[in-house]
């Protein structure tokens, strides 16, 4: 029977902000979500939406999608913090008309198992669960990007954007490349308004070549250089700052989790 994947995604702390932070917070998310799902149009079956209070879920055709939307709604909501859990099982419930709130399955019970676990736990605010034995690898890969990511400023934040929307990292045609510049209304910088970019999408492979045995794909040539002329200012600031920000570190740890969560197909 064929597998999904099911996303969860909830604020943390919500009960701490008054109702108008809440209610500013879920439009900041509904905007970056409506775009989201555009761009992963190819790879969702129940589109993204706000499900119960201030959680979102969506149901998709794989747990690489899934967790590739998780992370592009995790840079484009920096620094809202947020709990995420990740499930890959059967969809045994399926309302052909309904949203994803109608749906069940053990992909969704697997869901909720991932972000009830990570809700509960101190260290990780992620987790997939598939009952795979991998999933040990692979939560263990996620969160070593997600603390990463965790440690950025602002601006090393906007600049892996600017890196993921020049080099995205996706397998097959899971996205839909030209919505990629969609995000440029969010990646605003200081005297720097409404950026403007060529994109020719040369997109990162997530295939090892034969018998390599470690991953560099998430490191592009050139791309402090690019970036540079883009924002116009010093190619070493942009190196720097890419470097300080572990931006080519957190990008070949996706490949690795990429590459993982195809070992439980």
């Amino acid at each position: 029977m064929k597998k999904y994947s099911v996303l969860m995604i909830d604020l943390k702390n919500s009960r701490s902000y008054d109702i108008q932070d809440r209610k500013n917070i879920q439009n900041f998310i509904i905007d970056r979500v409506e775009i989201l799902n555009r761009i992963f149009k190819n790879s969702i079956e129940k589109k993204v939406e706000f499900s119960a209070g201030d959680e979102i879920q969506g149901l998709f055709i794989s747990p690489k999608s899934a967790y590739l939307y998780s992370r592009l709604f995790s840079m484009l909501t920096f620094p809202v913090q947020t709990h995420s859990g990740i499930g890959y099982g059967t969809w045994d419930i399926v309302v052909e008309n309904g949203g994803t709130t109608a749906q069940d399955g053990i992909v969704y019970h697997n869901a909720r198992k991932a972000i009830d676990e990570a809700k509960n736990s101190l260290e990780y605010s992620v987790l997939f669960y598939s009952k795979n034995k991998n999933d040990i690898i692979i939560n263990s890969l996620i969160n070593g990007a997600t603390l990463l990511s965790s440690k950025q400023s602002e601006y090393q934040n906007k600049l892996m954007l600017l890196a993921e929307i020049l080099y995205p990292i996706v397998s097959s045609d899971m996205i839909e490349y030209e919505k990629l510049k969609e995000i440029l209304k969010f990646v605003q910088f200081e005297k720097k308004e409404n950026l403007i970019i060529d994109i020719d999408y040369p997109v990162i492979s997530t295939q090892l070549e034969k018998e390599k045995f470690y991953i560099t794909e998430g490191k592009k040539r050139g791309l402090s250089t690019q970036i540079s002329k883009i924002l116009g200012v010093s190619r070493q600031s942009i190196e720097k700052a890419i470097k300080s920000g572990n931006i080519y570190e957190i990008r070949n740890i996706t490949i690795a989790i990429l590459r993982a969560m195809e070992n439980i197909y």
